[in-house]
């Protein structure tokens, strides 16, 4: 199933990429009509939180604190495969996602069901080396 999951992801980004030209998640956001907003800090009761999709009107919130320290961890850590990726541009693709896949266009698929494809929407879409998933491990 996984599998599947990550091929679905894989097969949707694909329809944003021309020739090969990789556009950035907030272009595409923009083409949509997908308004994306950066705050400092989320709910209290959601610190983990980086980003959210809400659906109406569309928009995608970004967390900066929380992306920030991200950031921070992941130098930390020396994970060369993540220091040069725009991590608000992944967690954007992945918010795109959950818009693109809003009112059940897959099917029914549960929530980690639909996670699983977003993170696989977001390494093709963006050309990633890694799986962000690996990103919800880091702390």
């Amino acid at each position: 199933m996984a599998e599947e999951l990550d091929r679905l992801g894989r097969r949707v980004a694909r329809r944003f990429i021309a020739r090969g030209e990789r556009p950035t998640a907030r272009e595409i956001a923009r083409k949509m009509g997908v308004q994306i907003v950066e705050r400092e800090e989320p709910p209290p009761a959601q610190r983990g939180l980086r980003s959210e999709y809400r659906p109406d009107p569309p928009l995608i919130v970004l967390y900066r604190g929380p992306i920030e320290r991200l950031a921070a961890r992941i130098h930390i850590d020396q994970r060369f495969d993540m220091m040069n990726c725009d991590l608000p541009d992944v967690h954007i693709a992945h918010e795109l996602f959950h818009h693109i896949e809003a009112g059940g266009r897959f099917g029914a698929l549960d929530i980690e069901q639909v996670e699983r494809a977003a993170h696989a929407f977001a390494q093709e879409l963006l050309g990633l080396t890694f799986h962000p998933a690996e990103l919800s491990h880091i702390t």
